[in-house]
């Protein structure tokens, strides 16, 4: 009578440990796909940040051009404003 007992705590023991074996792995598959979409979310961000930097450094670098031929033109025109003046004053000479 006892062995019978201890046969199906036994047994009920193995399907208790089965049981939370099976739950476990649900849980475990669930945590994955949580962290393989995270994955995902977090790669689309990264690509996104990159295209928005890359878009940034290309506005500063066509600002930083313009400024820099903005100012040529204001020299150049500088240096034709001296030499007109050179001119009037030789010419007064």
């Amino acid at each position: 009578m006892v062995d019978q007992f201890m046969e199906k705590s036994d047994r009920n023991m193995v399907d208790i440990r089965a049981e939370r074996a099976l739950k476990n792995e649900e849980e475990w598959a669930r945590e994955k796909q949580a962290l393989i979409t995270k994955k995902q979310q977090l790669h689309v961000q990264w690509r996104f940040s990159q295209s928005c930097c890359t878009s940034l450094e290309a506005m500063v670098k066509n600002e930083v051009a313009e400024k820099s031929r903005i100012w040529i033109v204001v020299l150049c025109l500088i240096g034709v404003l001296v030499a007109m003046l050179f001119g009037v004053v030789l010419k007064m000479k």
